[in-house]
């Protein structure tokens, strides 16, 4: 039986798949072992020409679902989901291997059963000199790798939430403090009116800035899809500060905005996770005590810039964070985006964050870049720019306090359904304030029952999600069953997500996140009633 390296070498010798045949100046031994090397390779190897396979190894065509020697002559657009990534990388590879001769880049292919894995190609010319004799390229599965790198992550997120927790402590204990003494007041104040709804305010007040704190501290561990909208870069940044500020009192930040700085278009959360990051490397900088400049302005980038990769010149917006602290040398810095990298040592207790690969993809992926500036002894500076949005103005939402005569009322019947007794009495005492009939159920089996007994009556059920017994998510089934246009009110101390979105588009009415006031619950309820 012929050997099987005898196809490379039909291949290369093929007139038919090149202009000219080639010019094999090696020895033949050498040869021989060189097409041994690639049959044998762990990796996917194969020839391709005007973007038509000539050669695969056996690999390639098990790696793509394939049988052996079944891709000669297929068109590589078919491992693609769609023309846009096919286009995307063939410019990458094509733009890179006409520079400098050799190409890399990832993406996820379709195997033949439909089914996708990322991957990494690393290309090279088969001529140095002429590209149009094809390339030969090299396909890695990085599938495992690529989930390691998201476990790694979550964790790393978590373990910099670790590092915030004695500052959100702190936080948490100054605001219940605070309510706390507005209650003892109230209670000597209870004939003076005026008295009393000034504690009520301060108490609303600080009971909105830890609804504000659990709400960035949920945004910064939850993973899943972007939420994109407008956001004013410089209000997150003192956000995020005032949670950083508590975990060291022996830094001192340095905060310069550009008053008309442009908006960008991001998800809030994953930008507070970046500039929390960073805030941290900063702060674990300063072995002892130090400074920590943060900086915003507008930049414009030109189509003739000076930047060493590939950018779209217009209106960015550009975010400094500097310290003061120990630095780094060149080789950290061409180490310190790297998906696996740290300065720290194993069962370090600092907490290392997000990792800075982790803030290099979460810039990258809003279109922006991140560099860095720094040198042994000397501090380090890091320099986020993101594109500019082309809204002009940012949305903002701002919650009207009316009076209770003009919150707006009904009389309808309505399911409350929570586990918690606190939440029920409050619950409770709203809706009988609101005008409603409230009914009560303690975990989602009793909901069902209560709703099959009574569903001519009641117009509508607001639902908590975590309970005993039976859940959220099957009574809302439960529920739906027995009646499909059941009107629900997911209520819940978690932030809406792709679960939240789940229910929203299996027929729930409306979400409503705790805590929330008296106002908010009496417009969300008429809302979905009218």
């Amino acid at each position: 039986m012929e050997p099987k390296y005898n196809r490379v070498e039909e291949y290369i010798k093929d007139d038919s798949t090149h202009d000219e045949p080639f010019a094999v100046t090696e020895q033949d031994l050498t040869l021989q072992e060189m097409r041994a090397m690639l049959e044998s390779s762990p990796a996917g190897i194969g020839i391709v020409k005007n973007r038509v396979l000539g050669w695969t190894n056996d690999i390639l065509c098990s790696m793509l679902g394939y049988e052996s020697n079944s891709l000669k002559g297929k068109d590589t657009r078919i491992f693609y989901a769609d023309q846009k990534e096919y286009d995307r990388v063939g410019v990458d590879l094509y733009s890179k291997l006409d520079k400098c001769n050799i190409g890399l880049v990832e993406t996820k292919l379709v195997k033949k059963d439909g089914s996708m894995f990322d991957c990494r190609i690393r290309a090279s010319r088969l001529n140095k000199q002429d590209l149009s004799k094809g390339i030969i390229f090299v396909i890695t599965d990085i599938s495992e790798l690529k989930l390691l790198q998201i476990q790694l992550h979550q964790a790393q997120k978590m373990e910099a939430i670790g590092v915030l927790a004695g500052g959100i402590s702190h936080d948490f204990n100054n605001i219940l403090m605070g309510v706390q003494g507005h209650l003892s007041l109230m209670q000597i104040d209870v004939s003076n009116t005026e008295k009393v709804t000034a504690h009520a305010k301060h108490i609303r007040r600080l009971v909105k800035t830890a609804a504000e704190l659990t709400g960035r501290l949920l945004g910064f561990a939850r993973g899943g899809k972007y939420q994109i909208s407008v956001l004013n870069v410089n209000e997150l940044l003192a956000m995020s500060l005032t949670i950083f500020n508590p975990t060291r009192k022996d830094i001192i930040v340095h905060e310069t905005y550009e008053e008309k700085l442009h908006p960008v278009d991001a998800d809030q959360s994953q930008l507070e996770q970046i500039f929390l990051n960073l805030l941290i490397n900063a702060s674990q900088a300063l072995p002892e005590h130090g400074d920590i400049f943060v900086t915003t302005r507008n930049i414009v980038i030109k189509e003739d810039h000076d930047y060493l990769f590939e950018i779209h010149p217009g209106k960015y917006i550009k975010v400094t964070i500097k310290d003061t602290g120990i630095g780094m040398d060149l080789e950290t810095q061409d180490k310190i985006f790297d998906p696996f990298f740290s300065t720290k040592g194993i069962g370090d207790k600092k907490g290392r964050g997000l990792g800075l690969s982790t803030v290099y993809g979460i810039v990258k992926n809003h279109g922006g870049f991140i560099l860095v500036d720094s040198e042994k002894g000397k501090g380090a500076s890091f320099h986020i720019c993101l594109p500019a949005s082309k809204n002009i103005q940012v949305k903002e939402i701002k919650e009207e306090s009316p009076s209770f005569e003009q919150m707006q009322k009904g009389s309808e019947t309505v399911l409350l359904v929570d586990d918690e007794e606190d939440i029920i009495n409050v619950g409770k005492n709203f809706l009988e304030k609101l005008g409603y009939k409230p009914m009560i159920a303690r975990n989602g089996l009793e909901a069902v029952e209560i709703f099959r007994l009574y569903k001519d009556d009641i117009s509508l059920i607001v639902l908590d999600l975590i309970m005993p017994k039976m859940n959220g998510k099957q009574a809302f089934a439960e529920i739906k069953n027995i009646q499909e246009d059941a009107k629900i009110l997911i209520s819940t101390g978690y932030a809406v997500d792709e679960k939240i979105e789940g229910f929203l588009n299996k027929g729930c009415h409306g979400f409503i996140q705790k805590p929330f006031s008296m106002n908010t619950f009496a417009r969300t309820l008429r809302q979905i009633l009218d």
